[in-house]
């Protein structure tokens, strides 16, 4: 597969502090790769890097076989990005907006911007100014403006921040016809874990300005933990059967019993069974697979999600 972004031990370094640490991936022609981290983790700094918005301190980086550099004017005619605030102006209308990026961008069919509009469902504000757009709607700018041009590579960061969920889905599904049908490659950060699970090829955690790993969506089952969690009156009562029964168990921060004990995982009505003899039912019983979610704060060693 052809080689569209790729990054060599790529690393920022400020005043002793490593916002990214060696970092070095690849995504191919057609793939959607998501990129995960908390916030400060060295994600929209390595996106910066990647479009040649601020130098690395060492290491490379390549989109479409060619070495970052802003002065390479040839390379960025074919890459398409959104970083962080989608930027408007704000008196003129969608419609006048995304026409000045046209225009700038020398794209000869006067067809491209009513096209986009459409696409990204932005018809019934073409006429209203940038400055009264909702938060989404604003979005659906950034990302038109990011498409008008009809860029090989896209560099989103944050695409879907502040959609609503038919807005989320129309995204997505238009980033995925994209990848698919026109071969582009698409490279996106995200806080909604769940979103990135759904449309990418290929995951990289970032934690640290470390890449610590990377998923072929593929194989991501192959990664995930199943687990027991019941609920009882008589936790301790149950804690204690379990243990005797030789079934590892712990009582979790919310007040559940978990337990990561095979036997559990795949006899959950046996264990209701010895629970329900000895005196003790459960009140609540199932058997849950991990999400990207919880996979990922297992990753880096986290208990909650508040910081992504």
């Amino acid at each position: 597969m052809e080689s569209m972004i790729h990054t060599e031990h790529l690393s920022k370094h400020y005043k002793g502090f490593r916002a990214v640490d060696e970092v070095s991936l690849e995504v191919g022609k057609g793939e959607i790769y998501g990129f995960i981290g908390l916030n400060g983790s060295g994600k929209t700094t390595t996106i910066r890097m990647l479009l040649g918005m601020i130098r690395p301190t060492s290491g490379r980086c390549y989109l479409s076989g060619q070495q970052v550099k802003l002065s390479n004017y040839s390379l960025w005619g074919r890459v398409g990005y959104l970083v962080e605030t989608p930027y408007a102006y704000p008196e003129l209308t969608v419609k006048e907006n995304l026409e000045i990026f046209r225009r700038l961008r020398k794209i000869p069919d006067s067809q491209t911007v009513p096209r986009v509009i459409d696409q990204l469902q932005l018809t019934a504000y073409s006429s209203r100014k940038a400055k009264h757009l909702s938060l989404g709607n604003a979005q659906r700018l950034g990302i038109a403006k990011a498409l008008l041009h009809n860029p090989d590579i896209l560099i989103l960061d944050e695409p879907v921040n502040g959609l609503d969920p038919a807005g989320i889905v129309e995204v997505r599904e238009r980033l995925q016809h994209l990848a698919m049908n026109e071969k582009k490659t698409i490279f996106i950060s995200s806080h909604l874990l769940s979103e990135v699970a759904k449309i990418a090829n290929k995951i990289g955690i970032i934690h640290e300005g470390k890449l610590l790993q990377e998923i072929e969506a593929a194989e991501l089952n192959r990664f995930l933990k199943q687990r027991l969690i019941l609920d009882a009156r008589q936790k301790n009562r149950v804690l204690s059967v379990l243990e005797e029964a030789g079934i590892s168990c712990f009582l979790n921060e919310k007040g559940l019993i978990e337990s990561y004990t095979s036997t559990a995982i795949h006899r959950p009505d046996d264990i209701a069974r010895l629970l329900v003899d000895q005196g003790c039912p459960p009140t609540r019983l199932l058997v849950e697979e991990e999400d990207l979610e919880s996979y990922f704060l297992r990753a880096i060693g986290k208990k909650e999600a508040g910081a992504l």
